[in-house]
């Protein structure tokens, strides 16, 4: 070899080592499975790495996706960019948590993060399924989220039914303190949770969320789905199509600031405690939805009068039947234009 072809070839071999995707970073597509290793240059579908943090920090770029070839653990993520996680069907594709949240989401302003197909689990110990700190949009998408409990909280679902203290340990927690964002949890099973299966709980500042929840199951958990402004933020979000069954409460919502829900085509049966309780000043409204048989110490529909009451309205087609007591408090009378 001549040296001017000696200097090409190595000049060209120290470019594509600098532009492999695990030393840049600059990956919009990389492959993960459970026969693949976490190494400088993996990523490819024929040199899969092996987790999604190693993904996350080495080789993939702010955009850009993550695919799941077969079925396997790939351990909890912490995402700081725009990314999106899928798994199309390939088989079981599991984040556990034995200790701390699984996945933390603590993205930019105008980063969106996607998760679909993953199968995530607190395994009882587990604190969080899903943290949303920051960032402009998430979207949960047939996923499966269980089994996080945070045994600090000193009391499991079934002690807090006699206890007055409430567990913790929620499948998916929304909790930014600033900017606007939105998201989207479609056809997601969040059940077993110490806490809430699906809550908003801004802990402080002003953010404001435009929040769908659709073809969600949420049951044995003590909240169903929690929605709380009590400490600021602004919400507006739809539920519909879902089942929010056999927990202490199906749907609560907490409000002291702005804050309108409807609620449509969905089941809030089985509860202990109400399968509708609502107060200050949220406005709700509520269709073509089951209320029923929240039967032990239960009502059907609450308004709450502890911080002002919510405005209920009711189109008239629910079924609110055989709870302990029906309805609790006003409900307005709508009808649809």
């Amino acid at each position: 070899m001549t040296r001017m072809s000696l200097l090409a070839a190595t000049t060209l071999a120290s470019l594509s080592l600098a532009l492999s995707p695990a030393q840049a970073g600059s990956a919009n597509r990389a492959w993960v499975s459970g026969h693949g290793s976490d190494a400088a240059g993996c990523g490819a579908p024929t040199s899969p790495c092996r987790t999604f943090q190693y993904v996350h920090d080495n080789v993939i770029a702010a955009g850009g996706e993550i695919d799941v070839l077969d079925p396997a653990g790939y351990g909890p993520v912490t995402i700081s960019k725009a990314l999106s996680i899928v798994n199309d069907g390939v088989g079981a594709a599991g984040v556990q948590a034995v200790s701390g949240d699984a996945i933390v989401i603590n993205a930019g302003a105008s980063d969106v993060v996607t998760l679909r197909g993953l199968d995530i689990d607190g395994l009882g110990t587990g604190s969080n399924g899903v943290v949303f700190n920051s960032g402009a949009g998430l979207t949960i998408v047939n996923c499966v989220i269980r089994h996080f409990f945070n045994s600090n909280a000193g009391v499991k679902r079934s002690q807090a039914l006699v206890q007055p203290v409430e567990p913790s340990g929620d499948g998916v927690l929304i909790q930014p303190t600033s900017g606007s964002m939105s998201f989207l949890i479609s056809n997601v099973i969040a059940s077993d949770n110490g806490l809430a299966g699906v809550v908003f709980r801004p802990p402080s500042g002003t953010p404001s969320a435009t929040g769908t929840i659709d073809r969600l199951t949420a049951v044995n958990n003590y909240l169903g789905v929690s929605i709380d402004t009590s400490h600021g933020g602004a919400l507006n979000i739809a539920v519909s199509n879902s089942v929010l069954n056999n927990n202490s409460f199906g749907i609560e919502i907490d409000a002291a600031t702005a804050l309108a829900a409807s609620i449509d085509n969905s089941s809030m049966s089985g509860n202990t405690y109400d399968g509708l309780d609502a107060g200050g000043a949220a406005t709700v409204l509520l269709g073509r939805s089951v209320i029923a048989s929240n039967a032990r110490i239960g009502v059907g529909a609450t308004n709450e009068s502890v911080g002002g009451q919510a405005t209920i309205y009711t189109y008239g087609d629910n079924r609110i039947n055989q709870n302990g007591t029906d309805i609790y408090g006003p409900l307005t009378a709508a009808q649809p234009r």
